[in-house]
Formats: structure tokens, C-alpha cells, sequence
């Protein structure tokens, strides 16, 4: 039986670990430090009527990113992710990254982004402590490109190839799959990834965004997985490997590469979930699609303790439910992605 959260710390703050109530070892801390981007996925971002970004006053400082880590780290999260909206709008990320870097306990910072400004980044970024990234590329068609996202694709490609030069490898690439889209693009983007020495990884498409038609776009990896043009790229019959992340991989029928499916829609990973979310305004999350989140911004401006960080950190791990639960109703009210953090 786990000891009650708001007990577990006594002055000084001594270590712990983040277990939660079905005995998930939590390590694993995804920092939103904007919800702003220079794209606007339709799966992500509401519609440009409906999108409001928070004031930026109400946007963690750094400080207070750092300040967060710190405790977190102490209560045994070891891995990071960077995320936004888009990280690299946000001016002196660098500097952050440096910052968790020199934190003791952390091991391993990586960062999600959609490219656009990584060509001119990449190395600072490596130089800070990052050490990987994962790119979001879910059309190689200029024209499709830019009708998604609202952006060009060409300095994508530029970051992508600037990201291998600057050692931040290996590079991940992330293809949100949706029906009648880019659903026809599995296989080039797939020859797309092997020719530049990255791993691809389609994503089911969630219903994360308010207005979304999500019946009419979502498709299943198993439905891709029937497409002949994959299945001459894709040894569709091997046993799926696990990793330790939502994805799970088959080997390519050439090569050494793989192929990744994250399939939170069709085949729920819930179970080895072991991360939790900090949003760009302060919110710490325990799952994706639960709205449930604890103030930590609030409670820092207060003048609150580590010690209060931490039991927040606690209260939180015994919040998380053993299945996140997605909720398609036309008036769901859940926050889009681009709020909490991709």
C-alpha cells in the first residue's frame, strides 16, 4: 500500500520515487515551454477564430522550469522531453536546456519540434546538452505541406539534415496518419526515412482538438498495414518490438532500420505508461486525454516549498488513471494539444 502523497515528504526533502497506485515506476517528465507555434496542424491547433495563446506572463519562466526539474529529478524522474507548441519559438531555449542539463539525476534531454528554425539551432542545441530530437513530417509533398501545417516544407528538410550533422541522432520522425490526407504517403515517407538514416513513426490520429471531424480521418495502423506498397517495405508478419516509449516497431524487409506504430487508438500502451506532463502555464498532468491537472505555476508564485513541488509531484502520480480515457462528444471540452504539449 502506498503511502499517502501529501505524507510522504517530511523537511528536509529527502529522495523518493514516483510509483503510482498500479505500480508504474514514473521517470519520464514532458516540458511544454510554449503552447505558440509556427504551424497550424489541424490536428494540434484550433482553428485560428478559436485559438487563444496563454499571456506570456503566465508561461513558466525558465527559473521556474528549472526549479521544477530539480525536485522531479530528486523524486527519481531521470528522462526529458522539450516540447511546445513549438519549442524553438521561444527565445533562448538553449540556455534552458543547459540549465536541466547540469541538474543531477538528469540523463537523457530530448526534444519534439516541427524543424522550421532547427537549421540554424541544431548546435547550440547539442552544445547545451540535448541529445536527440524528434521531427514532426507528415506530408513530402510541398503543396499538401503547406495546406496542413501553413508552412513550407523546405526549411523542414533543411533542420532535419541539420540535425544529423549536429550529432542529434537518431533522428525520429513523426507522421500523424489521417484518412484521405496523407494516408497515401506511408510508403514514400517510409523511403523517405531510410535514405536519411531515420526511423519513421506513424501516429494514430486522437481526437485532442476541439471541432475535429476525428470519425472522418481517423485510420488504423492495421489498416495501413494491409496496404501492398507497405508491405513490400515492411515485414508486416514479425513479431511487433516494444520499446521503452508508445512505440512499437517492425523491421523494414531491407536494411537494419524499422518502422514505428504508436497505436493509442486501436492498441493502448497505457500500461508501461511512465511519464507525466508539465504544460507550458504551469499545469502537471498524469495522462494525455484526463483534463485533470495540478497547478504548480500558482503554487510557486505563492512562495510554495520544494517540499509542496514534490507532494504535487505525488498527488499527481496517484491521479493517474490506470486508462486514459478519450471522450468524443461535439461539446468535449478538453484542452487542444497545442495546450498541453505535444
Amino acid at each position: 500500500m502506498h503511502e499517502s502523497p501529501l505524507t510522504f515528504f517530511k523537511e528536509p526533502l529527502r529522495s523518493a520515487s514516483l510509483v503510482d497506485r498500479f505500480d508504474r515506476q514514473l521517470n519520464y517528465l514532458r516540458i511544454s515551454v510554449t503552447d505558440r507555434c509556427n504551424m497550424r496542424c489541424d490536428y494540434c491547433r484550433p482553428a485560428a477564430d478559436a485559438y487563444q495563446a496563454e499571456p506570456r506572463s503566465q508561461l513558466l519562466s525558465f527559473a521556474e522550469i528549472e526549479r521544477i526539474v530539480r525536485v522531479a529529478a530528486r523524486l527519481g524522474v531521470n528522462k526529458l522531453r522539450i516540447t511546445g507548441g513549438e519549442p524553438l519559438v521561444r527565445k533562448g531555449l538553449s540556455e534552458l536546456i543547459a540549465s536541466l542539463a547540469r541538474i543531477e539525476g538528469i540523463s537523457d534531454i530530448a526534444m519534439t519540434s516541427n524543424a522550421t528554425l532547427l537549421f540554424k539551432e541544431a548546435k547550440a542545441l547539442v552544445d547545451a546538452g540535448l541529445h536527440r530530437v524528434n521531427i514532426s513530417l507528415d506530408s513530402l509533398n510541398p503543396l499538401h505541406f503547406r495546406t496542413l501545417t501553413g508552412a513550407e516544407l523546405s526549411p523542414v528538410l533543411a533542420g532535419i539534415q541539420a540535425a544529423k550533422e549536429a550529432g542529434l541522432t537518431p533522428i525520429k520522425l513523426n507522421t500523424v496518419l489521417m484518412r484521405g490526407i496523407n494516408d497515401d504517403e506511408v510508403a514514400s515517407l517510409i523511403d523517405f526515412a531510410v535514405a536519411h538514416d531515420a526511423t519513421i513513426r506513424f501516429i494514430e490520429l486522437m481526437p485532442m482538438k476541439q471541432g475535429m471531424d476525428w470519425d472522418k480521418h481517423y485510420i488504423s495502423i492495421e489498416d495501413i498495414l494491409q496496404r501492398e506498397d507497405v508491405q513490400q517495405r515492411v515485414q508486416v508478419d514479425a513479431p511487433l518490438l516494444t520499446s521503452n516509449t508508445a512505440a512499437r516497431y517492425l523491421p523494414l524487409k531491407e536494411g537494419k532500420g524499422s518502422v514505428g506504430f504508436i497505436m493509442p487508438m486501436s492498441s493502448r500502451f497505457c500500461d508501461g505508461c511512465n511519464r507525466l506532463r508539465l504544460t507550458s502555464d504551469g499545469g502537471l498532468r498524469s495522462c494525455l486525454p484526463a483534463d485533470e491537472q495540478l497547478n504548480l505555476r500558482d503554487l510557486m508564485r505563492r512562495g510554495g516549498t520544494d517540499k509542496a513541488i514534490a507532494d504535487v509531484f505525488l498527488r499527481s502520480a496517484m491521479l493517474k488513471p490506470e486508462i486514459g480515457v478519450y471522450d468524443f462528444s461535439s461539446d468535449n471540452e478538453k484542452r487542444s494539444m497545442i495546450h498541453i504539449g505535444g
